[in-house]
């Protein structure tokens, strides 16, 4: 342990209870270095090696010693080694009240400032929970758009459909086939023939799954929309 050099009278007075304890009075005139004893506090037993005085206070001194150092309260010492520190009884209670009004006044301004923080907090969720449902509305606009759009396609082939397997029992009756569909006007003055009926064959059953494919975007985008409203259902709820 590293030596300590104070401008101290070295006291060697029976303050610790089983032996003696480092005491010291202020002096400008002596450059001595501390001395240091071994001793045992008396309130609780603790045993202190190379004990000697760090600091004074108008409530106690503060004793370094080999494992670090520690604080003694007047209070706490006999009377005559209270004299000896001229021990002040109003002046440590003045020190302490001090201390404590100050450790009330750090206590009161964490507990504002985490007031604060946990306010800011709150605000920050409540931001952060209005920018998801303002998504969440777009996302739910989005898909009913697209669901419009799908049940628009769906409707046009269902029609088509509907039309190119008219003109294709034309065909099987013998009628010419005359058909307007959403591809423009189609003509057929030799319905009666295997390659017209064929061609119409084919494009039925083209536009058939075109349309089964389509039903089933309708259906999955009604399930998307079902599942976004009730996210954004949900989220409204947790903010009102």
């Amino acid at each position: 342990m590293m030596n300590h050099t104070a401008h101290y009278a070295v006291l060697a007075t029976p303050l610790f209870a089983g032996t003696t304890a480092v005491m010291a009075a202020d002096t400008a005139k002596s450059t001595e270095k501390t001395q240091k004893r071994t001793v045992t506090l008396q309130k609780s037993g603790k045993v202190l090696e190379d004990a000697y005085v760090l600091d004074k206070r108008p409530n106690g001194v503060t004793v370094g010693y080999k494992d670090g150092c520690i604080f003694v309260r007047y209070a706490d010492m006999p009377e005559n080694i209270q004299k000896q520190f001229g021990y002040n009884k109003e002046e440590a209670d003045k020190y302490e009240k001090k201390l404590d009004d100050q450790k009330k006044a750090n206590q009161k301004a964490a507990e504002k400032q985490k007031a604060k923080e946990k306010k800011q907090k709150s605000e920050q969720d409540k931001r952060n929970k209005q920018r998801q449902i303002a998504q969440q509305e777009q996302t739910v606009r989005k898909l009913e758009l697209q669901l419009e759009e799908a049940q628009k396609q769906l409707k046009t082939m269902e029609d088509t459909v509907s039309q190119d397997r008219g003109a294709l029992v034309s065909t099987l009756d013998g009628n010419q086939v005359s058909v307007d569909t959403p591809w423009g006007f189609r003509a057929n003055s030799s319905a009666r023939t295997s390659a017209v009926r064929n061609k119409l064959m084919k494009e039925v059953d083209t536009t058939s799954v075109k349309r089964d494919n389509k039903a089933q975007d309708v259906i999955d985008l009604k399930l998307k929309l079902e599942a976004a409203q009730k996210t954004l259902d949900k989220l409204r709820e947790e903010n009102s």
